[in-house]
C-alpha cells in the first residue's frame, strides 16, 4: 500500500500544470475590416480584408507583419479606387488564459490607386484588441486600429487619420497553445502521508515551483554581458525663435551592451515634423527676415553610458553621453536678394544645421526574460549656433531584446 501511495503521488506531482503560454509561438490570422476614412480622400467608409503573421518573442511581447486592402468608392458614387496597407508592429500582450488583451503600434506604408501613378503615404499606427480562445489553437481576434499619415495628402496640407475595426480568426502554431484553462496545482501532501513515505524509504516528490520576480530578471539570458537591440518612438520637443514651442514625432533604434550594472548605449533617431519649422539667419546684406529658413526633418546619432543600479524586474536607469544632430535639407529664402546673396544665405543655413551636444537620460524599464519594455526622458545641452534654440526634450518608449552574449567564451572565435 505504501509503495502504491508513493507511485500515485509521484505521478500527480510530475504532471505539469497547464497554463496559457505563447512564448515562441507563430500566429497566422485572417480578418475582415471596416474603415472610416478621413474626409480629405473624398470616399465612403468601406469593408475590406487582410491577413497577418506574428511571432511571440515571449508570453508578453511579440512582433507582427500584416497587409490589408479595400476598394472604397467616392462619396458621389461616380468612381472607385483601391487602398492597400502593409504594416509592421510591436505587440504587448496581457498573458491571459481564455483571452489575451493586447496593444500594438508601428509603421505602415499605404498605397492609393488601382493603377500607376499611385499615391504612397508613410503612416504610424496604434491599436488595441482581444484574442478570445476556442480550444487551444484557435482564437477570435477583435481589434480597433488608427492610422495617422506622416505625409500631407497630395494637393492639400492635411495629414489623414483613418480608423479601422477588424474581426477574424487566429491559428497558433509550434508552441504549447493556450486558452485551455489551468489545471489545479498539485495538492499539498498531508504530514502523515509524508511520514509514511519517508518511513518506507521513499522519496518525496519535488515541491511545485512558481515564477518569482527574481526569475523574471535572471531567466533565459540574464543581464550581464548581453547584446540588446531595440526600437523606440516618442516626441521631440524644442523651440525656434520664429515658431516658438514645437512637439514632433521621433523614431529610432539603439544598441545596448551590458556589463554588471552599467551599459554602453548607441542610438540613431529621426524626427519627421508634422509641418515645416522655421529659423532665422541674417542675410549677407544685413537684412533680418524672420523665419527665412524652413526645415522638416532632423536626425541624431548618440553614444553614452547608462547605469542600472538595482537589477530588479522594475528597473530605473540613468546616464549621459554625446550626440551629433543634423537638421536635414534646410531651405533658405531671401526676399529681394541677388542669386549670390541667396546662395550665401543657403550656405549659412547649412552650416547652422548641425551641431554636437551632451545629453542626459533617465527612465524606467520592465524586464521579462530576453525582453525589456521601457520609457525614458532625455534633455540635451543648448547651442548658440544652431537652427533650434536652447535645449531639446525627448519623451520616448520602446522595446529591446537580447540576441545573446556579448562575450566570447574560452576557445570561441
Amino acid at each position: 500500500m505504501r509503495v502504491l501511495t508513493i507511485v500515485v503521488l509521484a505521478l500527480v506531482a510530475g504532471t505539469a500544470s497547464l497554463r496559457a503560454q505563447h512564448g515562441h509561438e507563430l500566429e497566422v490570422s485572417g480578418f475582415g475590416t471596416y474603415t472610416g476614412y478621413d474626409n480629405v480622400y473624398g470616399v465612403d467608409n468601406q469593408f475590406g480584408g487582410g491577413g497577418s503573421l506574428g511571432y511571440f518573442l515571449s508570453d508578453y511581447f511579440g512582433i507582427e507583419v500584416s497587409a490589408d486592402a479595400a476598394m472604397p468608392k467616392g462619396t458621389s458614387g461616380l468612381f472607385g479606387t483601391t487602398l492597400g496597407r502593409a504594416s509592421a508592429s510591436l505587440l504587448l500582450n496581457s498573458g491571459g488564459e481564455h483571452n489575451i488583451l493586447y496593444v500594438l503600434g508601428g509603421y505602415t506604408r499605404a498605397r492609393w490607386g488601382g493603377y500607376s501613378p499611385y499615391v504612397n503615404l508613410n503612416e504610424i499606427h496604434g491599436g488595441l484588441g482581444d484574442k478570445i480562445f476556442f480550444g487551444r489553437r484557435v482564437a477570435l481576434r477583435l481589434e480597433a486600429r488608427a492610422y495617422y499619415s506622416l505625409d500631407d495628402y497630395p494637393g492639400t496640407t492635411t495629414k489623414p487619420l483613418d480608423i479601422t475595426g477588424s474581426a477574424g480568426l487566429s491559428l497558433f502554431l509550434f508552441g504549447k497553445g493556450g486558452g485551455g484553462g489551468k489545471q489545479p496545482e498539485t495538492p499539498e501532501i498531508p504530514k502523515q502521508t509524508r511520514d509514511s513515505i519517508l518511513a518506507a524509504g521513499g522519496t518525496l516528490p519535488p515541491e511545485p515551483t512558481h515564477p518569482t520576480r527574481e526569475k523574471l530578471v535572471g531567466n533565459t539570458s540574464g543581464w550581464r554581458e548581453q547584446w540588446f537591440w531595440g526600437g523606440q518612438a516618442g516626441v521631440l520637443a524644442f523651440n525656434t525663435a520664429y515658431d516658438g514651442f514645437s512637439a514632433e514625432p521621433m523614431f529610432g533604434g539603439h544598441w545596448l551592451v551590458t556589463a554588471k550594472r552599467t551599459a554602453l548605449y548607441v542610438g540613431y533617431e529621426e524626427a519627421f515634423f508634422l509641418s515645416d519649422r522655421h529659423a532665422t539667419i541674417q542675410e549677407p546684406n544685413g537684412t533680418i527676415e524672420p523665419g527665412n529658413v524652413a526645415f522638416s526633418n532632423l536626425r541624431r546619432i548618440m553614444a553614452g553610458m547608462l547605469a542600472f543600479p538595482l537589477q530588479k524586474a522594475f528597473q530605473p536607469f540613468a546616464g549621459a553621453g554625446f550626440m551629433l544632430v543634423e537638421v536635414k535639407d534646410p531651405i533658405a529664402t531671401c526676399t529681394g536678394c541677388t542669386t549670390t546673396d541667396l546662395q550665401l544665405t543657403q550656405l549659412a543655413a547649412e552650416q547652422a544645421s548641425s551641431g554636437a551636444f551632451f545629453f542626459w537620460m533617465a527612465g524606467l524599464e520592465v524586464r521579462q526574460g530576453r525582453m525589456s519594455l521601457y520609457g525614458h526622458y532625455m534633455i540635451t545641452s543648448p547651442s548658440k549656433a544652431f537652427l533650434i534654440d536652447g535645449v531639446t526634450h525627448t519623451f520616448q518608449g520602446g522595446l529591446r531584446y537580447s540576441f545573446g552574449s556579448a562575450r566570447e567564451g574560452v576557445g570561441e572565435r
